[in-house]
């Protein structure tokens, strides 16, 4: 959290620099609204207050949109709340801004094993579950599902991730 401030701190001083050198007070009182905008925002969001934490970002997001930690904060409420492909183009959004974020990737990846599973899990309800595709449907359904399902490093690599 103290390094998203920094970065925050970073962008809205660097839009300071290329003002008159005399401080515009309205501009300062801005910047610190949104510092504490972002930090309600990561607040609620550590509290599970996902729709406020959701509200929150979407306000730091209207005065810096290319924030990319909100962007990727956004994915993770997404994710949690299964709204899967927004949470794929906030992923995506975060990665304009910042590409180097295996994170972004990771989540991405996590995201689309739960749309293809849920998509498996469709099929199986529909069609000849005993014909060939509908064997192969049924055998990569189970090979996801296991893959979700290992108690190992994975989980907690997955947990720390979002």
């Amino acid at each position: 959290m103290v390094r998203h401030l920094l970065l925050l701190t970073a962008v809205l001083c660097m839009g300071l620099a290329g003002c008159a050198s005399k401080p515009d007070t309205k501009q300062q009182e801005g910047n610190q609204q949104i510092m504490q905008l972002q930090a309600n925002a990561e607040r609620a969001y550590k509290m599970a207050m996902l729709d406020q934490a959701e509200s929150l970002y979407f306000e730091v997001l209207a005065s810096v949109p290319n924030y990319a930690p909100a962007w990727f904060r956004l994915g993770n409420i997404y994710t949690r709340t299964g709204r899967h492909d927004a949470a794929i183009a906030a992923y995506s959004k975060n990665l304009e801004f910042q590409p180097d974020n295996q994170k972004a990737f990771y989540n991405i990846s996590l995201v689309r094993i739960k749309q293809s599973t849920e998509t498996l899990a469709a099929a199986t309800k529909h069609g000849d579950v005993n014909s060939p595709i509908g064997k192969q449907i049924q055998a990569l359904l189970d090979a996801l599902n296991q893959l979700q399902r290992e108690p190992n490093k994975s989980d907690q690599q997955t947990q720390a991730a979002l």
